[in-house]
């Protein structure tokens, strides 16, 4: 699926009101291809990514913005000019805005600085100043098993996201 996850950095829409059939439409893709593999198409959803050991493209593009808040951190990525890092260079801070429009306001929501600012921070420093990219992402997989297993929900982690998605295609009875 690498035409979905294409630049998904700058069209990744920010999981709120107003952004949800977007995220909805996108997924759907992933949907209708797990529905086409033998043996897992009847199953729900979430059913079929448990079984085929995937994640939500939504969780993957949250994922992915982090993978890139990481190599911003290190110098490897032309995005260290967009993010504004703490002194320690442990944490993404905010850039404030020039505008009281909250129609602006609403829009910054979407930018990637402003996306992705909770989600980093939220993160362990251990998992934060990992060494490499790989051990980045294997201490980021660790840290959402282990957060998952002691039932530490609600606290905007990244792969969050799924599980709201996942009550939205319940609740809508999206297959």
């Amino acid at each position: 699926m690498p035409h979905l996850e294409y630049c998904v950095q700058l069209w990744n829409p920010a999981a709120e009101h107003g952004n949800w059939s977007l995220i909805l439409r996108i997924e759907s893709v992933q949907r209708r291809f797990t529905r086409m593999v033998e043996g897992v198409g009847l199953l729900p959803y979430s059913e079929r990514l448990r079984i085929l050991q995937l994640t939500t493209l939504a969780e993957r593009r949250s994922r992915g913005d982090l993978i890139e808040v990481y190599k911003a951190s290190r110098g490897l990525t032309g995005l260290t000019s967009v993010l504004n890092f703490s002194r320690t260079g442990l944490n993404v801070l905010c850039r404030p805005g020039n505008t009281k429009d909250p129609k602006v306001h609403r829009l910054r929501r979407n930018f990637f600085n402003d996306r992705v600012m909770l989600i980093w921070n939220r993160l362990p420093v251990e998992v934060k100043i990992s060494s490499s990219l790989d051990i980045f992402k294997s201490k980021l997989e660790l840290f959402k098993t282990k957060t998952k297993a002691l039932g530490m929900c609600g606290m905007g982690h990244f792969w969050e996201i799924s599980d709201e998605l996942l009550k939205k295609n319940r609740r809508y009875k999206i297959i």
